[in-house]
C-alpha cells in the first residue's frame, strides 16, 4: 500500500508545495478520511441579492440554482455580515464579525490576533484538500493565513494529490458584481445567453425606491441577465462534480457575498443590501451530519436566521470538526447547530466617503442605527458612477422627479433610528421608529445593537486614524479592547460608545462640553462631533467650543473640529479651520491625509483656497481613496 500512495504522490509532485508529501501521508493515516469526511463544495456569487433568482422568486432565469434548490435546502432569511465584499469576506474566512477585527473599512488592512486564522487552517489539518479559485479579499494584511492548500485560479478539487482525498473547494463567480454593468460588458454577456434568458426592460417590475425610467428598466434586465450567465457558469460546476463521479459524496452550498450592485442594495444595511442566496444541497449519504436545529432534514424552505458569519463554523460541523471558540458565528446545520433570534450587519467607510450604521434583523423588523446622523442619502462612492442607476437618480432627483419611495436617495440628513416591518414592508418605505404601536420593537433591536456593540467591542467606535495608530501599539485591531487589563476596556469602551451614543441621539452641546476635554481623543473626537451637529441643528455658533480642538494633540481631533467649524460656517474661525485641514494633506500618515481630503471635498467652495494644494499631491498607488479624492477636487478646479 505504500509503494502504491508513493507512486501516486510522485505523479502528483508538480502540484506539491516542498514537504506536503509526508503531511499527506501522515494525514491520511490519522484521518481515515475517505470513510468519514464528505466533500465540501462552494460556489459563491458576488452583489447577489436572494430576490434575484428564480428558486426565490425573481425573474432571472436560473434553471441550475433552482434545481440545487429543489434537490436541497433554501435559506430564505440569509444575510451578510457587512454590504459590501471585503468586510463580508472577512468575516466568511474567520467567523468573526469584521467589527471585531477592525476589517470593516473598506480596503483596509486589518491585522488579526495570532490566534485567529482562515476556518480552512482547521480543514486542512484533518486532512482536507482545500483550494480557493480565487477571490480572497478579506481586507487583512499579509499575516493572515487564511489556510489554502491552493488559491488561484487554477485552484480545483482535481488538483488534490490523492484521489481519496476529501477535498473542500470554492469556486468564486464574479459575473454578478457591479462592475458588470459597466460601459458595454452588459451586451457582451447578452450576446452569450440563449434567448430565454435574457430580459428587456418591459420585463421587469422597478420597485417603488427608484423612478421608473427606460434607464433604470435596462439596467435591471441587465441585472437579470447577468444572474442568467451566472447560473450558467454554476451549472458548469456543477456537471465537473457529476462527471468526476463526487456528486453523491460532496455536500454543496451557494451563496451570494452580498446584496444587489445597485444603489439602495450593495453598501446599504438594507433588506437588499444584505440579503443573500444560501442553497445547501446534501447527499443523502450524509444528511445524518447536516439536521437542521431541533433535528429537521436539511431540505425544503427554512426561515431560520442565518448570518453568512455562519459559514466557517458551519462547514467544520459538516466536517466533524469543532469551531475554535474564538469564532463569532455559529453553525446553522449539523453538529452544534443552533438557531439565532437576530442577526448583525454594520457597515463603515465605503471607498473614501465615512459611514457608519450598524443594524439587526430579526424574523419580522430590521432595525438600523445611524452614527453619523449628518450624512446625507447619496452616499455613493465615484466607483458607482459606472452603473447607469446611480446616475439616472441624480439626474431625475436634479429634475425633481423621484418618487416618494426614493426618499431614501433624497434625504439631507439620517435619523438616529430607523424601523422597518419587512415582512410586510420588504422595500423598507415605513419608518416605523416613531411609531408608538412599535416602541417596544425599537427599544428590542436598539438594545440588541447596542450590548452587541459593548460586548464584542465593535471597534468601529474608534476613527479609522485612531484605530490604526492603536492597533500598531497593541499589535492588533482586536487586541486595543481584548488585551490587558479587563474592567479597564470594559470602562474605556462604554465611555466612547455612551458618547457616540448621544452624538446620534441629536443631544444638546452641553452634554459633550466636559468630554472635549476628556483624555481620550476617541471620546474628544465623538465630543467634538456631536458640539458640531448641535451647532448646526440650531443655527448655532460652535467657535468657543471648538477652536480649541484646532490644536488638540491628536490629528483626527483636529480635523474633526475643523470640519465642523467650516460645516457650520462659523466666520471667526473659519481661516484657522482652513488652515488646520491643510496642514493635515501634508500627514505622513495616509490615514490622516485621506480623512483630510475627504473632508476639503465634502465642505465644497468653503474649502477652494485649500484645492491647489489638495490637487498637487503626488500620492503612491497604495493611496487609492487619497487618489480618487485628488481627482475629485482637481475636477472642481477645472471648472464644468
Amino acid at each position: 500500500m505504500e509503494s502504491g500512495l508513493a507512486l501516486r504522490l510522485q505523479v502528483n509532485a508538480v502540484r506539491l508545495i516542498p514537504g506536503l508529501v509526508g503531511w499527506v501521508l501522515a494525514a491520511a493515516a490519522a484521518t481515515g478520511w475517505a470513510a468519514d469526511r464528505p466533500n465540501i463544495l462552494w460556489i459563491s456569487a458576488e452583489d447577489l441579492s436572494a430576490g434575484t433568482l428564480g428558486c426565490y422568486g425573481g425573474a432571472a432565469h436560473t434553471p441550475r440554482l433552482d434545481g440545487l434548490a429543489a434537490a436541497g435546502l433554501r435559506y430564505d432569511a440569509a444575510f451578510s455580515a457587512a454590504p459590501v465584499c471585503a468586510p463580508s469576506r472577512s468575516a466568511i474566512i474567520t467567523g468573526v464579525m469584521p467589527t471585531t477585527l477592525g476589517s470593516l473599512p473598506m480596503r483596509c488592512k486589518a491585522t488579526p490576533p495570532p490566534q485567529i486564522s482562515g476556518f480552512p487552517k482547521r480543514l486542512r489539518e484533518a486532512g482536507y484538500w482545500c483550494t480557493n479559485n480565487s477571490k480572497t479579499d478579506y481586507n487583512l494584511d499579509g499575516s493572515f493565513d487564511a489556510g489554502w492548500s491552493q488559491s488561484n485560479r487554477t485552484a480545483h478539487w482535481r488538483t488534490r494529490p490523492l484521489p481519496d482525498q476529501p477535498f473542500f473547494a470554492v469556486f468564486n463567480l464574479g459575473v454578478t458584481h457591479e462592475s458588470g454593468l459597466f460601459g458595454d460588458k452588459p451586451e457582451a454577456v447578452r450576446r452569450e445567453l440563449p434567448a430565454e434568458a435574457r430580459r428587456e426592460g418591459a420585463d421587469v417590475t422597478v420597485p417603488p425606491y427608484y423612478p421608473d425610467t427606460p434607464v433604470i428598466r435596462r439596467a435591471l434586465a441587465q441585472r437579470l441577465e447577468l444572474a442568467a450567465a451566472l447560473d450558467i457558469d454554476a451549472g458548469k460546476i456543477l456537471d465537473d462534480l457529476a462527471a468526476d463521479g463526487l456528486a453523491d459524496d460532496t455536500i454543496v452550498v451557494f451563496w451570494g457575498d452580498h446584496g444587489e450592485g445597485i444603489p439602495h442594495g450593495k453598501r446599504s444595511l438594507t433588506e437588499h443590501g444584505l440579503r443573500v442566496p444560501l442553497l445547501v444541497q446534501v447527499p443523502e449519504k450524509w444528511r445524518g451530519r447536516a439536521r437542521l436545529p431541533g433535528g429537521g432534514e436539511p431540505a425544503g424552505a427554512t426561515a431560520e436566521l442565518v448570518s453568512l458569519l455562519d459559514l466557517g463554523p458551519t462547514t467544520l460541523a459538516l466536517a466533524d470538526l469543532a469551531p475554535p471558540e474564538w469564532m463569532e458565528g455559529r453553525p446553522f446545520v449539523g453538529a452544534g447547530a443552533t438557531a439565532r433570534d437576530v442577526v448583525i450587519a454594520a457597515r463603515d467607510r465605503m471607498d473614501a466617503p465615512p459611514g457608519f450604521g450598524r443594524s439587526a434583523r430579526d424574523a419580522r423588523f430590521r432595525y438600523s442605527r445611524n452614527f453619523l446622523p449628518w450624512l446625507d442619502g447619496d452616499d455613493l462612492p465615484d466607483y458607482a458612477t459606472g452603473v447607469a442607476i446611480t446616475n439616472e437618480l441624480r439626474a431625475v432627483r436634479a429634475a425633481g422627479g423621484l418618487p416618494a419611495g426614493a426618499g431614501w436617495f433624497s434625504r439631507t440628513t439620517r435619523p438616529a433610528d430607523e424601523l422597518y416591518d419587512v415582512v410586510a414592508d420588504p422595500d423598507e418605505l415605513e419608518d416605523l421608529a416613531a411609531n408608538p404601536a412599535h416602541r417596544a420593537d425599537l427599544e428590542r433591536l436598539r438594545n440588541a445593537v447596542r450590548s452587541w456593540m459593548q460586548r464584542t467591542k465593535d471597534t468601529g467606535i474608534l476613527p479609522e486614524p485612531i484605530l490604526r495608530v492603536e492597533a500598531k501599539k497593541a499589535g492588533s485591531e482586536w487586541a486595543i479592547f481584548h488585551l490587558g487589563d479587563e474592567a479597564r476596556a470594559h470602562e474605556r469602551y462604554a465611555a466612547i460608545l455612551d458618547t457616540a451614543w448621544a452624538v446620534a441621539e441629536g443631544c444638546h452641546d452641553d452634554v459633550f462640553a466636559d468630554r472635549l476635554t476628556n483624555d481620550d481623543a476617541a471620546v474628544r473626537w465623538w465630543a467634538v462631533s456631536g458640539t458640531g451637529w448641535a451647532a448646526k441643528r440650531a443655527g448655532g455658533d460652535p467657535a468657543a467650543a471648538l477652536a480649541p480642538r484646532l490644536v488638540d494633540t491628536d490629528p483626527a481631533v483636529r480635523i474633526a473640529a475643523a470640519t465642523w467649524l467650516l460645516r457650520c460656517g462659523t466666520p471667526t474661525a473659519t481661516d484657522d479651520a482652513r488652515a488646520a485641514l491643510g496642514a493635515e494633506i501634508g500627514s505622513m500618515n495616509p490615514d490622516i491625509r485621506v480623512a483630510a481630503l475627504v473632508a476639503i471635498d465634502d465642505l465644497g467652495e468653503i474649502t477652494a483656497p485649500l484645492w491647489p494644494a489638495a490637487a498637487a499631491l503626488d500620492l503612491g498607488k497604495d493611496e487609492e481613496y487619497s487618489r480618487r479624492t485628488v481627482e475629485r477636487i482637481r475636477r472642481r478646479l477645472a471648472g464644468p
